[in-house]
């Protein structure tokens, strides 16, 4: 295994550029995932690291060595596409050979019928079976040795080509979307066995995916790209509570962020919707955006903060995200609860929210991220 460098990759197709200098450091061992929306130049730079495009300009490293001029076939590295590209005429330990194959026989000993009487063949085909064998005992899929691919299911089919990947043994493993044609549960069921693999294997992995929930469960650190850029690289917790850009703080987490309009007087005392909060800024007077996930809120009868009239609520057994139209406030905020509080969230039921200032993320009109924060009520000027 080893470990994947990437200095200013850029990429133009004509005029447009899709992606804007992208420099990121993959330890070797490392899961990262590479994450954001449709568009957003992700699986183009995986692409780019495996050889099958070309940058408009910066340089590849794996493993400490360069690879710019490097054909994708000798980079060392496997991939598994979206669509799990096996050939439907092979049977599963064909398909997971196909690399091995390609490697390790020349043009005559891959021959059909004839192949294995060339000399050699007969002793790099028994290796090639058992390493073939091996791949497939380590996903579980040895049973299925003989099947085609059209008797499998989608979570087989999805193992098979890991599988291919598996054998090749190589310095890095690149996921493009391996899970998107899966249902919801066998998804689950699915990153769980990836994760897994990936422990066992102890090995690089560069997964590509627009599903958040894919990212912070299986990564050890999730690059989020928007617009060909990356905004944040950080360990899944980090990037969920403490996001350096509204953006990545609007894309990842589920339900959606609150954000609310804010702002700073003279004194850097910071007000939401006209409410006073026990924060300030080092600087004086500007225009804020004040974020709080879901479960930083909380009900009360006491000296609300916000208020507002319950519009939606969506029990999920374990817990209740509740939609409140707030007093003074064109959008709605989302409220993460236990359902034991429905019976008092009825639709259309007048609530109070409060929070703790701590937990609250302060951006400013540009949506970066404003750290400069005093916290203590007593050190805050009245």
């Amino acid at each position: 295994m080893a470990t994947v460098t990437l200095r200013g990759i850029r990429k133009n197709f004509k005029e447009t550029e899709v992606l804007r200098g992208i420099d990121l450091a993959i330890a070797d061992g490392e899961f990262v995932s590479l994450v954001g929306p449709s568009g957003c130049g992700k699986s183009t730079l995986l692409r780019i690291i495996a050889g099958l495009e070309s940058a408009s300009g910066g340089s590849i490293e794996i493993g400490g060595a360069p690879v710019d001029r490097l054909r994708a076939a000798d980079r060392n590295l496997s991939m598994v596409f979206q669509s799990y590209a096996l050939y439907p005429h092979l049977t599963v330990a064909e398909n997971i050979a196909v690399p091995l194959r390609m490697r390790q026989l020349n043009t005559a000993q891959r021959l059909p019928l004839i192949g294995r009487a060339v000399p050699g063949a007969r002793e790099r085909g028994r290796e090639i079976d058992a390493r073939v064998l091996e791949a497939a005992k380590t996903l579980e899929i040895d049973q299925l040795l003989d099947r085609k691919p059209g008797q499998l299911s989608g979570g087989q089919r999805q193992r098979v080509a890991l599988g291919r990947a598996l054998v090749r043994a190589p310095a890095a493993f690149l996921l493009d979307e391996p899970l998107s044609n899966l249902d919801a549960k066998l998804r689950v069921h699915t990153r769980t066995e990836i994760a897994e693999l990936h422990r066992r294997l102890a090995a690089t992995f560069i997964y590509v995916t627009h599903d958040q929930v894919e990212a912070m469960t299986m990564s050890s650190r999730i690059a989020v790209m928007m617009s060909g850029e990356i905004l944040q690289c950080d360990a899944p917790t980090r990037i969920y509570e403490d996001p350096n850009d509204l953006r990545v703080a609007e894309f990842i987490g589920s339900p959606r962020i609150n954000v609310l309009p804010a702002e700073s007087d003279s004194s850097g005392r910071i007000s939401v919707l006209g409410k006073g909060l026990p924060l300030a800024l080092h600087e004086g007077r500007q225009t804020l955006q004040l974020a709080l996930r879901p479960e930083a809120l909380s009900l009360t009868h006491h000296t609300p903060l916000l208020q507002g009239r319950v519009v939606h609520a969506e029990n999920l057994g374990h817990e209740v995200f509740v939609q409140i139209s707030l007093d003074g406030a064109e959008q709605r905020v989302v409220l993460r609860t236990d359902p034991a509080m429905q019976a008092q969230l009825h639709l259309g039921a007048k609530v109070g929210l409060t929070f703790d200032p701590n937990r609250a993320l302060i951006f400013d009109a540009k949506g970066q991220r404003q750290r400069n924060l005093l916290r203590a009520l007593q050190e805050i000027p009245a």
